[in-house]
Order: C-alpha cells, then structure tokens, then sequence
C-alpha cells in the first residue's frame, strides 16, 4: 500500500509539473504547445551528455538548456505569430516538435542514448514490507517543492500577477498595463525550465532518452490541462496530477491487464468532461450553465 501511494504521488507531481508548463504558455498565448515535449527530449539529452562533467554541472547545463531553447522557439516562431488563429498556433507548434525530433535523430541518432544521473536514486528502502526507492521519494520531495514554489510565485509576486491576468482575460490585461511581450517571454522561460525538471525526473526513472522521449508525457500532460480547465494554471497543475495519480493507481490495480490502463484513463477523462467540459477549474460557458 505505501508502494502504492508513493508511486501515486510521485508520478502525480511528475504529471502535474509538465502540464503546469504546458498551462503557462496555454495561458497567456492560446497555444497548445507540442513542442513541449522536445523541450524535455533537449534538456535529458544535455544531462547525459554533461554527466562526464559530474551531475550538479550536468543539472544547470540541462535546466539552461530547456529554458533557452523555449525562449529561441517564443523568439523564432511563436513571436511572429501572435494574433494568428489559434488552428495556425497548434500546427506550427505540431511542425516545430516533429523538426526538432528530426534534428535530434540527425545529432544524436535514433537510437536510445544510456546513462546513470545518480547510483543512489536506484537503491531502496524496506519500509512496512514495501520496497520504496530513493528515486521516489526524492521525486515527490522535488516535485511538491517546485508545485509549491511556483503557487507562491505566481500568488505573491508582481510577475505571477501578470502571469494570472494574462491567463485570466490577456487583451485586458494589456489594457491595464501588462506589458506582454515580457509575460510571454518569462512564461516560456518558466515553462522550459519546469520541462527539464521533468526531464531530469524522467531520466533517472527510465535511465535512457531518444528522440521521442517526451511526445508521451506531453500528451498525457495536455489531457491533464484540459481536465484542469484550459486557462487555469492552479486547474493544469492540479489535472496533470490526477493524470498522473491515476495511471499509477490503474497500473496497479489492474496487474496482469495494465495495458489497458489507458483505456480505462481516456474513458474516466471522457466522462469528466461530459459532466463538466470546461474542466475542473475552468469557467462554464454559457451552454454549460443552460
């Protein structure tokens, strides 16, 4: 049971920090960004390259990593297409993650790159007959703190403000004085950084990334944020976490017939949103309420 919980907070808190970076960019420009996925595919695969160099330097080169190359795709693409029409947002970012996959294939070839961040992320406690792994643990410790640090940064500074006015009515906001293209630029910043966070708890789980390592988190991340509510940076958090408690809980309730715990998943995720299409914390729309 302890197995169970752990498994469910930690893959939670993986879930729940990814769709927290897909939220923030959702929120201040509309755009679902597949590309997302890439930002966690270039910060893992900074981290093995940069482990000869010891892990703590291997950490910062990945974190800078993920934080830049969000910055160069807001700077190099999304910037140009601000007001387009969200269809125009959502294939450009489908475009930019199968070009990215592509350059990852041709820099670092298709086939798996293998490594070890840590020796003593592998090793486990016994604890009421369970066996627990540092891994986890340092997982749900890492991920509660970010998902903590990142309320309060967004509650109770003046850029988190902006960030939530943004994310709230983005055209009033500018009125009020928002300047945007700042919040855009600090919310793909924040975003890249939480996806190499993610990377770096990924890679220590699966200890190998290729090109098309993070196309599957993303996904089910996206999920997460529109279960949460599209627009609502406490509802993206909050939904990937559940996404992510429930594919562990499923996994093990299911045992020999874990292959169907996405079916199950999808099937939980279509009936919240009959109830509530909106998601969890979004704003009914007006059909909604009739």
């Amino acid at each position: 049971m302890m197995q169970v919980i752990i498994d469910a907070l930690s893959n939670g808190g993986l879930y729940g920090l990814a769709a927290l970076g897909v939220g923030l960019v959702f929120g201040v420009m509309r755009l679902i960004n597949f590309a997302h996925g890439e930002l966690i595919t270039c910060a893992a695969y900074l981290l093995v390259v940069c482990l000869p160099w010891g892990l703590l330097p291997a950490i910062l080169i990945s974190l800078a990593a993920g934080t830049v190359l969000a910055l160069l795709l807001e700077l190099g693409v999304f910037s140009r297409l601000r007001g387009a029409d969200p269809a125009v947002l959502l294939i450009a970012s489908f475009g930019v993650s199968v070009l990215l996959q592509r350059a990852y294939e041709a820099i670092f070839s298709a086939f798996p790159r293998s490594g070890q961040a840590a020796a003593w992320l592998s090793e486990v406690w016994d604890v009421g007959g369970s066996q627990i792994s540092r891994g986890s643990v340092v997982t749900v410790v890492l991920t509660l703190a970010l998902l903590g640090g990142m309320k309060l940064a967004i509650e109770h500074t003046p850029a988190g403000l902006q960030l939530r006015a943004a994310s709230s009515d983005f055209k009033t906001a500018q009125l009020l004085g928002v300047r945007s293209s700042r919040v855009i630029a600090a919310a793909f910043a924040a975003s890249g950084l939480l996806a190499a966070v993610v990377g770096f708890i990924v890679f220590t789980q699966r200890g190998q990334v290729d090109p098309q390592f993070g196309v599957n988190i993303t996904i089910l991340a996206l999920v997460g944020t529109v279960i949460g509510g599209l627009g609502s940076l406490m509802g993206a958090a909050v939904g990937g976490m559940a996404v992510g408690a429930t594919i562990s809980v499923l996994s093990n309730a299911l045992g020999n017939d874990r292959i169907y715990t996405y079916s199950v998943l999808f099937l939980l995720v279509i009936v919240v949103l009959l109830v509530k299409p909106s998601g969890i914390f979004g704003q009914a729309t007006l059909k909604e309420r009739v």
